[in-house]
């Protein structure tokens, strides 16, 4: 009986590796489409910045601080994938991980939520990603579904929530601290983030 997580290259797997690359590329497109910019207006070309909270660079490079919480993406797409599309291969389901981050990009980067950032964050002057921070959003959220499938259920579990208080630790925001805001936001955690 063949593992549902063969791996071994054949057309049939390389077809969704195939389809990575044109929703990597659609996206890039969408993101074009709407304005977006291609890198750092400053003309700073550091490809990873550690800044959080500068809003005229953070989302500008390829890497920033809040490229962990796109590998934390990658995770839960792994496990959403892994228990919704359980009768694909993994590498079909990895195509769905990144067509679901893919999207988030597209949506992310809309009018709408740029204007939820500004109001229920401490992200004030937030004006959207570049384009090539997207991308490396998407490639972080590569990374962060092949880490879970690596490991067990358990330990990627570990890995989320180390994850997510190195974060908190480091630039007083997270993966799930940033669904809270953008759902339900809290003064008082807007106020804390703001002394960082």
């Amino acid at each position: 009986m063949e593992s549902s997580y063969n791996i071994a290259p054949s057309k049939q797997s390389l077809l969704p590796l195939i389809l990575t690359v044109a929703v990597t590329v659609l996206m890039v497109f969408l993101l074009y489409a709407q304005g977006r910019i291609w890198w750092c207006k400053f003309g700073d070309y550091a490809i990873y910045i550690n800044e959080a909270w500068n809003n005229s660079h953070t989302s500008q490079h390829l890497f920033d601080p809040y490229t962990f919480t796109h590998i934390l993406h990658g995770v839960m797409f792994f496990w959403l994938a892994s228990v919704i599309f359980s009768r694909l291969t993994v590498n079909w389901q990895f195509l769905i991980a990144v067509s679901a981050e893919a999207a988030w990009e597209v949506f992310e980067n809309s009018n709408f939520i740029i204007e939820k950032y500004r109001k229920n964050t401490a992200s004030v002057d937030y004006f959207g990603d570049s384009i090539l921070n997207s991308v490396g959003d998407l490639l972080a959220a590569a990374v962060g579904f092949w880490i879970a499938f690596k490991l067990s259920w358990r330990r990627a579990l570990v890995f989320f929530f180390l994850i997510e208080i190195a974060l908190l630790l480091w630039i007083r925001d997270s993966l799930l601290l940033n669904i809270v805001m953008l759902i339900y936001p809290l003064e008082a955690i807007k106020k804390w983030q703001m002394l960082a």
